[in-house]
């Protein structure tokens, strides 16, 4: 007998403990507190807890408003995916069977579930299957994972380690000189930014976890590149959600330089994947993940308000007038209006 309860502080212990366990960095209460300081959502996580108040499966829900302003229910946003967490197939399943009831429960619009290794949760669930992640194996050591690559991306990687034009560094001081970077990578590529604080909380709520590498100009010291790598140990897994460089260092391989010290530092931490983020098939990262030898995996983006015929996604085409625009508005409107507007887009 299963029963459906809304996150509490009591409930804290025992849903690390859960998340850790049969689930991802991404399922922890550290996440919910970032997402809910950062960005204002209020809390739908829910939990799934048996007759003796065992918690069995994890909801994790945050609420806000898209740029349409209906009222969301999305998990998560800022996360390429996170499954539904339960300890068996019974509470994974009672979870599903309680979406619905939870969006009216919340007062939600419409629901959105972002998936990977679970498919869409039942009947009036629309899909939207443009993503992919790629997960790259590190068994085996350095050279093994080497192997996996195309021979132009192996040549490249020892290439840029032969220039001595790079150094790597962990120290989270750089974090301010990273987000300098992540911002303007962003605005050119048409998206709006979080502010710095969002990656700042990283930090000071998962410290074991959160690590950020920066890739620095060996002659300046300048900070040219950067990723906010997560140790997940439950799934043994190191995940690079967000990261960015400086276009004028293309030409000098320094994409190659970071994704293998990402790799050298997964392996160091015993992880037995790298999962290298969310791409869109046909796309320039699509194909340059795979120059990695990483696997691409598809994601479901799934939808539910109750109707025949949900519209919780974005329309593409509309998106990318958007996009377009965003590109072209001079940063002093963009930097400020982009902090604002980033919690409605639920990237």
């Amino acid at each position: 007998m299963f029963r459906i309860v809304a996150y509490s502080d009591a409930l804290q212990e025992p849903w690390d403990r859960l998340a850790r366990s049969a689930g991802t960095v991404f399922h922890t209460t550290a996440i919910r507190r970032i997402l809910l300081e950062s960005f204002g959502y209020r809390c739908c996580y829910h939990a799934v807890v048996d007759s003796d108040n065992r918690v069995r499966a994890l909801i994790p829900l945050v609420r806000g408003r898209n740029l349409g302003l209906r009222k969301a229910g999305v998990s998560l946003p800022f996360v390429n995916y996170v499954d539904l967490c339960a300890d068996g197939e019974e509470a994974l399943l009672y979870a599903r069977e309680m979406l619905p009831a939870l969006r009216g429960y919340c007062g939600l619009d419409y629901i959105e579930l972002r998936l990977k290794d679970q498919p869409a949760p039942g009947d009036g669930w629309q899909e939207q299957l443009r993503h992919f992640t790629f997960s790259l194996p590190l068994a085996g050591g350095e050279e093994t994972v080497l192997a996996l690559s195309s021979g132009s991306n192996r040549n490249h990687v020892r290439k840029v380690y032969r220039s001595g034009r790079f150094d790597v560094s962990f120290d989270p001081a750089h974090l301010d000189a990273f987000y300098r970077v992540y911002a303007t990578r962003m605005k050119q590529l048409g998206s709006p930014a979080p502010d710095v604080r969002f990656f700042r909380r990283f930090l000071e709520w998962l410290p074991e976890e959160a690590h950020l590498l920066t890739v620095l100009d060996a002659a300046t010291g300048s900070v040219a590149g950067g990723m906010l790598l997560l140790l997940s140990p439950g799934d043994e897994t190191l995940y690079y959600p967000y990261g960015a460089n400086l276009v004028a260092y293309n030409n000098y391989y320094l994409n190659n330089f970071m994704y293998w010290e990402a790799v050298r530092f997964g392996i160091r931490h015993g992880m037995k994947r790298l999962d290298l983020g969310r791409s869109q098939a046909g796309s320039g990262t699509y194909k340059y993940k795979e120059q990695w030898g990483a696997r691409p995996e598809q994601l479901r983006y799934c939808t539910y308000d109750g109707t025949s015929s949900p519209s919780g996604l974005p329309d593409p085409e509309r998106l990318r007038l958007f996009v377009e625009l965003w590109k072209k508005t001079p940063r002093f409107i963009t930097d400020p209006l982009g902090k604002r507007l980033i919690s409605y887009v639920f990237p």
